[in-house]
């Protein structure tokens, strides 16, 4: 059997991916079926390439076309730059011949479903937000089934075709004990743990309204940051800065974490304070952890901001918009949300409302039946 995954580069799209990857090999076993992988689509962050590589998926690249809902000449360029990505993709499905296609949407993932649907292959399409981006919801014309995260996404999509699985995110990520997160991360073991994200690439905003009050938060709690890999310098000097000898031992700066790591840091922490993505709305929920989420303005569809209310109506989280990211009002969210125990409790149950631990295997199970 030959399953082909298409999508945008970066861990949004590619993470989930990987995720039902694993799954389908589990299933796999179970009926004797060894599935081949593929993926087929733009650009890849260089880390996450190397995370799919280990997968044992191949992947090949093809020109990455974003379709952008404002003006632009961007667009223009994209529009000529299409029929050769479509051609790349006619090339690519062609060779390796899928007996499904699996896509997530983003840059790089239109053509391959269209080739897909020109060869009559089932397309399985997965919507990660709330409201779908344009990809997805032209993909889904051509599509077989859609899988969705959030209810709130039914009504985009023909009701035949729409299941609601949630967000597949990597089993991985609930391994791993509070003992080895202490050893990796050297942490004191004295205080309460806040887990800063700033997403794969990283958010200059987030890691803005931690640095500019970094001193107060270490006078009462220990932080791991995620700060991004072309933010690490720039951090990393502005701390130095701030921080006393003695007080850098609650704080603990990294560019990015791998699944692995990034399990005992979810173990560790107490809270999260990141911005609206599904797979950490998704990821949060599921470990029961509190979040805050900072959602990106502006974005799809403004689809964070939308995102991270839906998740706030679960109560497993609190929604901090643009206008109101500060450093001062955020610290003071994160000590309300700590230091109020009947508040926190509250919400680490509510989590469950939303948390869709098996998403990842439900998609599979579609993808297998569809191949």
């Amino acid at each position: 059997m030959r399953i082909l995954f298409t999508g945008g580069g970066s861990g949004g799209h590619i993470f989930p991916i990987v995720a039902v990857k694993r799954e389908i090999e589990n299933l796999g076993k179970e009926v004797s079926i060894s599935p081949l992988f593929k993926f087929i689509g733009g650009t890849i962050e260089k880390r996450i390439l190397e995370e799919v590589k280990r997968e044992k998926i191949q992947v090949k690249k093809i020109i990455s076309v974003k379709w952008r809902r404002y003006f632009s000449l961007k667009n223009l360029i994209d529009i000529l730059k299409f029929p050769f990505s479509l051609i790349q993709a006619l090339i690519e499905v062609w060779l390796f011949m899928p007996d499904v296609i699996f896509s997530k949407g983003g840059p790089g993932s239109l053509p391959v479903v269209m080739v897909g649907w020109l060869y009559q292959i089932p397309i399985i399409v997965h919507e990660s937000d709330s409201v779908p981006g344009i990809s997805n919801k032209i993909s889904s014309l051509f599509s077989k089934k859609i899988a969705i995260s959030f209810k709130e996404s039914e009504k985009f999509f023909p009701k035949k075709k729409t299941i609601l699985t949630g967000h597949p995110i990597r089993q991985g990520l609930f391994e791993g004990s509070i003992e080895e997160a202490k050893r990796f991360f050297n942490l004191t073991g004295e205080r309460k743990v806040i887990l800063f994200l700033g997403g794969s690439q990283g958010a200059k905003k987030i890691n803005s309204v931690l640095v500019d009050a970094i001193y107060k938060y270490v006078e009462k709690y220990e932080i791991i940051h995620i700060c991004g890999p072309k933010n690490i310098k720039n951090v990393e000097l502005l701390t130095k800065g701030i921080l006393r000898e003695e007080q850098r031992k609650y704080y603990h700066l990294y560019p990015y974490l791998n699944e692995k790591e990034m399990a005992l840091a979810y173990k560790a922490a107490d809270i999260v304070v990141s911005r609206a993505g599904a797979g950490v709305i998704f990821e949060t929920a599921a470990l029961e952890k509190p979040v805050i989420l900072l959602p990106l303005k502006g974005g799809a569809q403004n689809h964070q901001v939308k995102n991270a209310y839906y998740f706030a109506k679960s109560g497993g989280g609190i929604v901090i918009e643009e206008i109101n990211i500060t450093p001062n009002f955020i610290f003071g969210r994160v000590t309300q949300l700590i230091e109020n125990k009947k508040l926190y409790r509250q919400m680490r149950k509510n989590c469950k409302k939303l948390a869709k631990p098996d998403a990842a295997r439900k998609v599979a199970e579609i993808i297998l039946e569809a191949a």
